[in-house]
C-alpha cells in the first residue's frame, strides 16, 4: 500500500465523538471491529472515530459505499 494507508492502521479509535458529523466532508472510512468504531476521515485528513452502531453512521458509510461503486 501507500504511505497514507499504512499511517491509517496505527491510528486507532481511543475517544468516541457523539456528535453526528457532516456526510459532505467525509470522504472515507475504516472500521475497527474491536472498539465498535468508525473512523471517518474527512476532506481536511481529519480522522474521527464514532460508534459504529448509530444509525447516521450506517447511512454514511451506505452513502460512500455508493459513491465509490459509481466512480
Amino acid at each position: 500500500g501507500s504511505a497514507g494507508s499504512q499511517s491509517m492502521r496505527r491510528f486507532s479509535c481511543v475517544d468516541l465523538s457523539t456528535r453526528q458529523l457532516n456526510i459532505q466532508n467525509l470522504v472515507s472510512y475504516e472500521k475497527h471491529d474491536r472498539a465498535n468504531a468508525v473512523m471517518f476521515i474527512t476532506k481536511r485528513g481529519i480522522k474521527i472515530c464514532v460508534s459504529a452502531n448509530q444509525k447516521w453512521v450506517q447511512n454514511a458509510m451506505k452513502i460512500m459505499e455508493e459513491k465509490r461503486a459509481t466512480k
